[in-house]
């Protein structure tokens, strides 16, 4: 097979320098998507503001790749102005908000203070739970769970590995397996939303926000349960988890191949749009976590997930600093149905991607799974070398 082109230096650097220019514009503001490529501030018209751990997520990144102070600064500062929400108990996005900022920033520089943040936000994420049906409930209505929810579901975990409360880790475990049973289907595909009886825990029906139908495949719900059930693996060791990551892994790249970019939903026979890009953001991190989960047996997914970053590296997709659009990847939808965000950049889509680009980049056995040669990314890319010095930077 030939050797990967993706280019992981040249990729992260137009990351880089996108999210400089956002955090030198707008500091300390915390967008969702863009509308004709500039990003949008107002609060989001359709959920509970979710998206500032991504862009604290991306600072972490570059401070960590870098070295640089200057990334370290604002990650410590983007990621603080999101400190209060860790008893915020009118979302079920905490995982989000937290575990790529002071997740990153705990294992970047673990400490007492980050430690107790991080707890804190997985006790609020597992107050979502009801233990009569066994899930995690949406801020939609007490008898809904998301197939999102399965990333939310990695902070409860950490919370439970630094408190040592079991009864946290029984609440995560419980909730992926409700998710496994009624949210994926025999063809390991997924469904949107899951509703039940709150009271008695009986499932009733499966629903949609964003897809196309109740009973279609949503591409972004299918990614969100490849990352999350890797994430349900590493944090309980239940081979279940891992074997459905791996099922939902594999629906993808059958219903994608070689054009690696699904649209917004599968079943839709004619979308508007050909492209979410976003979703494959997502689908090439979680498929290179499972990659490593995997171990010997991942490099089909290290392969795709590098096949997935190379199409979003291409002029199609990834922004040019030069130009006026503001995110990083193009051609990504928030809310179809609602007309938001849609072919534009979305936070979520800009972080998942830079992420994918950072296991590449500081991981030299997943470079050797995904064939780059001698496991090095590029002539100039290694786990120990900064990103490509660019204007306004110094390397460490």
């Amino acid at each position: 097979m030939e050797s990967p082109s993706l280019d992981i230096e040249h990729a992260l650097h137009v990351a880089e320098e996108q999210v400089r220019r956002l955090v030198t514009d707008y500091p300390v503001q915390f967008p969702t998507y863009t509308q004709r490529g500039k990003w949008h501030f107002e609060d989001d018209p359709w959920a509970p503001v979710w998206t500032g751990g991504f862009l604290a997520g991306q600072l972490w990144i570059f401070a960590e790749l870098s070295g640089e102070e200057w990334w370290r600064n604002r990650a410590e500062q983007y990621s603080l102005a999101l400190e209060p929400r860790k008893t915020d108990a009118g979302t079920h996005d905490i995982g989000f908000l937290f575990d790529p900022s002071w997740g990153r920033w705990h294992a970047l520089d673990a400490s007492a203070r980050t430690t107790d943040v991080l707890v804190q936000a997985g006790r609020t994420m597992a107050g979502r739970f009801n233990p009569n049906g066994h899930y995690l409930r949406t801020w939609v209505d007490a008898g809904s769970t998301f197939i999102d929810v399965m990333m939310n579901i990695g902070v409860i975990f950490r919370a439970a590995a630094l408190s040592g409360d079991e009864g946290l880790r029984r609440i995560a475990v419980e909730h992926a397996l409700t998710t496994r049973k009624f949210l994926v289907r025999g063809d390991a595909t997924t469904v949107h939303e899951g509703w039940f009886d709150p009271r008695s825990g009986q499932f009733l029906h499966a629903a949609t926000h964003q897809g196309f139908r109740s009973d279609s495949c949503w591409a972004r719900g299918l990614a969100w349960g490849i990352y999350g059930f890797g994430t349900a693996f590493q944090g309980s060791g239940d081979s279940r988890f891992l074997t459905t990551a791996r099922s939902l892994a594999d629906t993808y790249v059958q219903r994608t191949g070689t054009d690696y970019i699904p649209p917004n939903d599968w079943d839709d026979p004619r979308p508007v749009q050909p492209y979410e890009s976003s979703a494959a953001a997502i689908a090439a991190s979680g498929m290179l976590q499972l990659a490593e989960l995997c171990e010997d047996d991942g490099a089909e997914y290290a392969r795709y997930a590098v096949g997935i970053l190379t199409a979003l590296t291409g002029s199609t997709f990834l922004a040019d600093p030069d130009r006026e659009w503001e995110g990083v990847l193009r051609h990504a939808t928030y809310h179809h149905g609602n007309g938001l965000g849609v072919d534009e950049s979305v936070m979520w889509g800009d972080y998942y991607f830079t992420e994918a680009l950072w296991r590449l980049a500081s991981s030299p056995s997943l470079r050797t799974l995904a064939g780059f040669p001698g496991g090095s990314a590029s002539d100039s890319t290694t786990a120990q070398q900064p990103i490509r010095d660019s204007p306004g930077r110094t390397s460490r």
